[in-house]
C-alpha cells in the first residue's frame, strides 16, 4: 500500500467534480471511449444534482463497516451503444448485501481508470452511500481478479453482475473460478454490466487498498492531467515511427529518439499491449515492473498509442506504482491462496 497523502480528510462532491474527476482519471484508461465517458459524466451529473456524496479518506472508515468494489466489466464501447437504465448499481448492491447479510457502507473503484472512476461516484450518488478515497487496485489491469485485493488474499466473491438488460447474477466461488464465470456473464449481457464484489471491512480497506486516488485526480488541470499524482520525467523525445502489429490483440509500438544536449541520445521503443505501456532504451527496459508509463504531449496532454504521430516531441513519464505489484511475483499472502 501506498503512503496516504496529505492528513486525513473528509469531503463533500458535487456535481461540479464530475468533470474534474474525469479529467484526473482519463489519463489512466488507454484509448478511453469518449462516448462512454461522457455517457457515465451525465448519469453522475444526474444522479450528484438531488445529493452530494461524502468522499472519506480510507482512516477515517469504520473497522467493522462493510464496503464494497465497483467498476464496469466488459467493452465501454458497448455501454456507449446499449445505455445503463441507472438501476444497475441498486440491484447490484442489493444483491450483495442479501449475501453477506450486512448493509454496504461505501464503494470504492477497482481501479480508477477513465470510466471506472466516475462510474463509481455514479453508484455512490446512486446507493446515497460514502466513496471511498482509495482504489483497489492501484494501476491500470483489464480483470475483475487482478488486483491488490487478490494479491492480498481478500476474496472476490460473493459478487453480483447487474446487466443493462435487466438481470441481476450473484455468483459465489473462488476467485479463479469467478473470473472465468464473469466474462460469459458479460457476453450474454450485451457487452457491459455493473459488477459490485469484494465485500471487506474498512479494516480491510484501509489495510490493503490504494488511498488517496480520487482526492489526488481531482487536483488535475488543463493541460497538466497529473497534477496532484507523483510522477517523474524519464526522458524527452521525437516520435519518429509508429508501427502496429495485429494478432490475438492489437499492438502497437511508438518508437522515438531521445533529445539530449548535444544532439540525438538512445532509441526508445514504447510498445502499447491493451492497457499496458513498457519501453526499451537502446533495448534495456526504462522503468521497473513498479512504474506505470505515459506519453506525453509538449502541451502537457497524456497521449493514448492512437494520438501518436511521426515528428512530435514528448516525455517519457513514470507513475510510481503500489510495492504489493513488486512484491507479487516473490510471495503470496492473505486468506485465499487459490488466485489467479
Amino acid at each position: 500500500m501506498t503512503e496516504n497523502q496529505g492528513a486525513p480528510h473528509t469531503s463533500r462532491l458535487r456535481r461540479a467534480d464530475v468533470a474534474r474527476l474525469a479529467r484526473g482519471a482519463r489519463p489512466f484508461a488507454s484509448g478511453v471511449n469518449s462516448a462512454a465517458l461522457q455517457v457515465l459524466r451525465d448519469w453522475a451529473e444526474s444522479e450528484i444534482e438531488a445529493a452530494d456524496v461524502e468522499l472519506p479518506s480510507v482512516f477515517e472508515l469504520d473497522d467493522d463497516a462493510l464496503y464494497a468494489v465497483v467498476t464496469l466489466v466488459g467493452s465501454p464501447t458497448a455501454l456507449a451503444e446499449g445505455l445503463p437504465d441507472g438501476t444497475e448499481p441498486v440491484r447490484a448492491v442489493a444483491a450483495l448485501e442479501r449475501a453477506v447479510g450486512k448493509s454496504v457502507r461505501g464503494v470504492l473503484p477497482i481501479n480508477t481508470a477513465g470510466e471506472n472512476a466516475v462510474l463509481a461516484l455514479a453508484a455512490a450518488a446512486a446507493l446515497g452511500v460514502d466513496l471511498v478515497d482509495a482504489d483497489a487496485c492501484g494501476r491500470v489491469r483489464p480483470t475483475v481478479q487482478d488486483t491488490l485485493l487478490t494479491l492480498a488474499g481478500v476474496p472476490i466473491a460473493p459478487c453480483a453482475i447487474a446487466s443493462p438488460l435487466g438481470e441481476t447474477t450473484l455468483v459465489d466461488g473462488m476467485t479463479a473460478r469467478v473470473a472465468q464465470i464473469v466474462p460469459r456473464l458479460v457476453g450474454a449481457s450485451g457487452g457491459w454490466a455493473f459488477f459490485a464484489g469484494y465485500a471487506l471491512t474498512g479494516r480491510e480497506v484501509r489495510a490493503h487498498a490504494n488511498p488517496g486516488t480520487i482526492s489526488r485526480y481531482l487536483e488535475a488541470e488543463p493541460g497538466n492531467e497529473l497534477a496532484g499524482v507523483p510522477h517523474r520525467t524519464l526522458l524527452r523525445a521525437t516520435i519518429t515511427n509508429i508501427e502496429s502489429v495485429d494478432g490475438v490483440t492489437l499492438r502497437t509500438s511508438i518508437l522515438m529518439t531521445e533529445l539530449v544536449a548535444d544532439g540525438f541520445g538512445r532509441r526508445v521503443r514504447v510498445d502499447a499491449d491493451e492497457s499496458y505501456l513498457g519501453a526499451l532504451a537502446d533495448g534495456v527496459p526504462l522503468q521497473s515492473a513498479a512504474h506505470e508509463l505515459f506519453v506525453i504531449s509538449e502541451s502537457g496532454e497524456v497521449l493514448d498509442p492512437e494520438r501518436c504521430l511521426p515528428g512530435m516531441r514528448v516525455a517519457l513519464v513514470a507513475v510510481e506504482l503500489p510495492g504489493a505489484w513488486e512484491a507479487a511475483s516473490t510471495h503470496t499472502t492473505g486468506r485465499e491462496r487459490d488466485v489467479i
